[in-house]
């Protein structure tokens, strides 16, 4: 590049870098620290020096993830180091929402927060609670986070009581957001902290209903721990906290059911499941693939995997129901699993096996979930180790898991798995 004026982003990646008397170590250094404040892992720092040299070189424009990291490092929003993102919009997603547009937009109306920024705000929220089902979480938590300095630095200009209480709820549920992602990459040190802050942050503004799925959270994290009568508890805790009718009181009735059913008794199941159908009848309308937002198709979910737990042949209707009616295809993945372990039981391995292949292989199974998929391959190797189908999937279920990076025996042995119909659920 010689002769040519170094690109934008390479000047100023280059003078801040100088203000700070940092050399490229030192900054590879900070960058390592940033990315494991994150949840993030990095390459060795002799890999980030050359990095560091090629983007100040303008050689090579850093990617998404770094941009991120190089803001975070250097403490400043990522457009004053890199102006307008590289990418063109895309249609109408709340993430291509434009600084300098909400900062005009806040001069216009002469104060420091304005209507249009809060709407901005909240649409930009929803869109995230929305995406989280059909995003890869990787892809997700980057957005998250631009949006949650978006907030941050509206949080840091002048803002009436309310217009505060407003932003800071919202920064609470991109904060709740940001933990069930993290909870998805196997990220529970990082997924902790951002339950506190929701957490906290919903107790400060009187957000009972953020705080509810908080605990709910960590209910979740308990089922994927696979610590039942934890989860059974906070779940019973949450629901304590939940307000009547609201989205938090269903998920955490229905995440109570299926712990229990883990543990066995079909009469707490039937009463959690009937408390969450209760629930979800007063609950508000909102949109279905909304995180936050209960919809009715997934206690019919939740139901089919309480009595796959239970071994109550009556899951396989509800499993089928869940396939037939799946708005996701992480959800379909988890139902085919559940249909799976019945058809086990039921003495029908081949096409168990079949059903189990089809959710690993269309890796939508993340580190949060796919030890379900070891249940299936613990109980077809316990009762048809010799069966073709059986290893199959089991070379299928390792090969997944390779790919996202787990152990392929996280799953239940064969022997905590009940057998035989329970009573109770019909």
């Amino acid at each position: 590049m010689d002769g040519e004026p170094l690109p934008r982003y390479a000047s100023r990646l280059v003078e801040l870098r100088a203000a700070r008397q940092w050399g490229r170590r030192e900054l590879a250094r900070r960058l390592r620290t940033e990315a494991a404040r994150r949840g993030e892992s990095l390459p060795d720092l002799e890999h980030l020096v050359r990095a560091v040299r090629r983007w100040e070189s303008g050689a090579h424009r850093p990617s998404e993830l770094y941009r991120d990291l190089l803001a975070g490092a250097y403490d400043v929003p990522p457009v004053v180091l890199f102006g307008e993102p590289a990418a063109a919009p895309r249609g109408d997603d709340a993430d291509d929402l434009d600084v300098e547009l909400l900062e005009l937009n806040r001069r216009a109306e002469a104060s420091d927060v304005g209507a249009t920024a809060l709407r901005a705000v909240d649409l930009a929220v929803a869109d995230l609670a929305r995406r989280y089902i059909r995003t890869p979480p990787a892809e997700l938590l980057l957005i998250i986070r631009r949006r949650s300095r978006d907030v941050v630095r509206l949080l840091d200009g002048r803002t009436t009581l309310d217009q505060r209480r407003r932003l800071l709820v919202a920064g609470g549920w991109l904060a709740l957001l940001a933990a069930t992602v993290h909870v998805d990459l196997g990220h529970r040190i990082a997924a902790r902290i951002a339950r506190d802050t929701a957490t906290s942050i919903g107790r400060e503004t009187a957000e009972a209903e953020l705080v509810a799925w908080a605990v709910e959270g960590a209910a979740w994290e308990a089922v994927v721990d696979q610590a039942w009568p934890e989860a059974v508890s906070l779940a019973r805790a949450g629901q304590q906290i939940a307000p009547p009718g609201r989205s938090a009181a269903v998920q955490l009735a229905a995440q109570e059911a299926r712990a229990a059913a883990r543990l066995g008794d079909a009469s707490i199941v039937q009463d959690a499941l009937s408390r969450a159908a209760a629930a979800l009848e007063r609950q508000p309308e909102g949109p279905p693939d909304h995180h936050f937002v209960f919809d009715a198709r997934k206690l019919t979910s939740y139901t089919a995997t309480a009595l796959t737990w239970l071994g109550d042949p009556a899951a396989e209707g509800h499993a089928l129901e869940v396939i037939r009616t799946a708005i996701s295809a992480r959800r379909l993945a988890t139902a085919r699993i559940d249909l799976g372990l019945v058809l086990v039981s039921l003495n029908r391995p081949d096409e168990a096996a079949v059903l189990g292949a089809l959710a690993v292989d269309s890796r939508r199974l993340v580190p949060s979930n796919f030890w379900r998929a070891g249940e299936l391959a613990a109980a077809l190797a316990a009762r048809y180790p010799d069966l073709a189908e059986t290893g199959d999937y089991t070379d299928r279920y390792q090969a997944a898991a390779a790919a996202i990076g787990v152990r392929p025996d996280s799953g239940p042995r064969p022997a905590q798995l009940r057998r035989g119909p329970q009573r109770g659920l019909h």
